[in-house]
């Protein structure tokens, strides 16, 4: 069964995001983890406190730069045991180092150490695909290095960081997605997120062809207007429906 989330938009009222998702029949939503904290403006620390009082559902999202595994796991672990948590999503990204075949093995040797721990606490790791102005965890064969490594870690697919159709079905044959990020992108734009029917990605071809019988959770990585979010559920949504309806009268 398709569980759908959201990203939270976290410049705004706590609150206000939680009856916005809970109204409009989102599972859940995404909070970011960045450099020992989740990124919640308007919450008063300690912010794992709001969020666990708040009983709403909540994933957490940690953009992880190549040096801070050792940093910050034992705060992130803390953080998502506090929540009773049992999954997360890591989003590698590279600032502090050239992106070569070592800077890849690193890559993979931190998300080994991490997932390992991660495991202690039964919790599952998925970590994510990058997109080309990132490119570590980018090309088909970066990812086929990390989880040749770490085949427990599962895949977090982030269809707007895709170059193209055939690079997407390249990432696909090292491993098929539990988690996926949606938002639209035009082709000839490096990295953008827009809501969906706003740029030139074929979100019908993608399900029929590529995620075919895709069951897994769906995150939208929009965060503009109340109704750009909502028609962006929509389409993808029908999608999905017309999908599963196709497949039962075959």
């Amino acid at each position: 069964m398709v569980e759908y989330g959201r990203s939270i938009r976290w410049f705004n009222n706590y609150k206000d995001e939680i009856d916005f998702s809970k109204s409009n029949k989102f599972d859940f939503m995404q909070t970011w983890f960045s450099k020992g904290e989740l990124v919640l403006d308007k919450v008063l620390f300690p912010k794992e406190e709001y969020v666990l009082n708040s009983k709403f559902p909540v994933m957490i999202h940690a953009v992880y730069d190549i040096d801070d595994y050792d940093k910050y796991n034992n705060e992130l672990i803390r953080i998502l045991r506090y929540l009773n948590h049992t999954e997360v999503i890591i989003h590698p990204v590279c600032k502090s180092l050239i992106i070569n075949s070592q800077t890849i093995n690193l890559l993979a040797d931190n998300i080994y150490k991490t997932s390992q721990l991660l495991k202690k606490n039964n919790i599952k790791l998925y970590i994510e695909n990058n997109s080309v102005i990132d490119k570590i965890n980018y090309t088909p064969s970066d990812l086929k290095v990390v989880f040749d490594k770490n085949p427990d870690v599962e895949l977090l697919l982030d269809i707007a960081h895709i170059d193209d159709y055939n690079h997407l079905e390249e990432i696909l044959k090292v491993k098929f997605p539990k988690c996926i990020h949606i938002a639209d992108k035009h082709f000839d734009v490096e990295h953008e997120h827009l809501p969906i029917g706003q740029g030139e990605l074929d979100f019908r071809l993608i399900f029929q062809n590529y995620l075919k019988d895709y069951d897994g959770k769906i995150i939208f990585e929009v965060v503009d207007t109340d109704e750009e979010i909502l028609e962006s559920k929509k389409i993808i949504q029908n999608i999905i429906e017309a999908s599963k309806k196709g497949n039962a009268t075959k």
